[in-house]
């Protein structure tokens, strides 16, 4: 499980950098920094290279964490996992604009941290196309993976972000069937009931008025494509 990836945390509270540092370095990751403001982060990031950065939204000093990551993906490529206390939609949206590509919800527990830190790692890096830029849905419907936009009939749709989280993951995976886990880890940054995520793809599904994700044999989510 990518146990040779090297981890950077920025993060202004000591007892959760050092929770963290202690769950990673047990499951054999290399934590090689703590820092607790965006500008020593931005200079770690640089001189160390680390392949994922744990970064807290609310950091000490005048920058935050989301600016010192804009700075950072600007700079070079990894992989950054927001830290916050707050799940809402504008806080996720805040999180997606800085490019995160996961992030965990405030008090978070072992299981979500390694959970999160896989799906991370396997998440696709910017240079590579494993991916087409545009997955064609039924009923007119197309998603464009590198804008994070849904449209119809050359329609934009609007929905909301976990909306969006959930369409972006599905068609990054859009030929595999994905466990329910998975795509709740990435959508909500921790393992939801079952229910919440039922709710969700019922809500986009009527939204939209046609079910463009449907459960397979209760094995996962998969997206309704045209056939290819």
């Amino acid at each position: 499980m990518y146990r040779d990836a090297s981890i950077l945390i920025v993060e202004d509270e000591k007892i959760p950098a050092t929770f963290l540092q202690e769950i990673l370095e047990a499951e054999g990751f290399t934590v090689v920094a703590i820092c607790d403001r965006a500008e020593e982060a931005i200079e770690a990031a640089i001189r160390l290279k680390p392949d994922v950065i744990f970064m807290d939204i609310v950091l000490k000093g005048a920058m935050s964490g989301c600016e010192a990551a804009l700075k950072i993906s600007s700079l070079m490529q990894t992989k950054i996992i927001f830290l916050s206390a707050h799940s809402d939609d504008e806080m996720i949206e805040y999180a997606l604009d800085a490019g995160a590509v996961n992030y965990l919800v405030k008090p978070y527990r072992e299981k979500q941290i390694i959970t999160t830190l896989q799906v991370a790692l396997n998440h696709p890096k910017k240079v590579e196309k494993k991916y087409v830029k545009i997955v064609k849905l039924v009923e007119g419907y197309e998603y464009n993976i590198e804008r994070q936009i849904l449209t119809c009939m050359d329609v934009k749709m609007e929905i909301g972000a976990k909306s969006r989280r959930l369409l972006d993951y599905l068609c990054k995976h859009e030929n595999e069937i994905v466990p329910k886990e998975q795509l709740s880890q990435y959508v909500y940054g921790e393992d939801k009931k079952t229910s919440a995520m039922r709710a969700l793809i019922s809500r986009l599904n009527k939204t939209l008025g046609v079910e463009l994700i449907c459960n397979s044999s209760g094995l996962g989510y998969k997206l309704k494509k045209i056939p290819s």
